[in-house]
């Protein structure tokens, strides 16, 4: 079964070597992008501090209970029983938009219908921009007070707004 966890920032070594103590070859997924910088190359998980959490023995409530007090841990998010198959479905689109090093690519962000976005990495970093159209291989975006047509087989990776 599958739980979605929120971590304290900066501990989730601590947090995956406390789980697998607890419970033995766990499986975590943390979607990820890799940002280019200008010093600095990164990876950044787009979903902050949560990661996504796999055991058989989670659907077990006695065991989810004794894990909430594991170091690391802000809490489990309520639900999850409930969300395996939309949990599942997502899991399984993430893996299905990764490229070989196993970061997200830009074509998980296009098949969301956004009117907004903000590029994360290149020269238009940080900015916030509106999306007119997306079409199939360019997107036609608004900066500032400029109408700017890009190429979607161009190396920039945009987050919604």
């Amino acid at each position: 079964m599958w739980i979605v966890a929120k971590i304290k920032p900066g501990q989730c070594s601590i947090f995956k070597q406390q789980l697998n103590t607890k419970f033995n070859k766990v499986v975590y997924y943390e979607p990820k992008i890799f940002c280019k910088g200008k010093r600095i190359d990164k990876e950044k998980n787009i979903l902050g501090n949560y990661i996504f959490c796999f055991h058989e023995k989670f659907n077990e409530s006695n065991n989810l209970k004794e894990a909430t007090y594991i170091k690391g841990l802000n809490y489990f998010l309520d639900g999850c029983i409930n969300s395996q198959n939309e949990i599942v479905n997502f899991v399984d689109f993430c893996k299905k938009n990764e490229n070989k090093y196993g970061h997200l690519t830009q074509n998980f962000f296009s098949n969301f219908n956004l009117k907004k976005g903000k590029f994360i990495n290149g020269p238009l970093a940080n900015l916030v921009f509106e999306i007119v159209s997306n079409k199939k291989n360019y997107l036609n975006i608004i900066l500032g007070k400029r109408d700017i047509k890009i190429a979607k087989n161009f190396d920039f990776v945009y987050l919604p707004a």
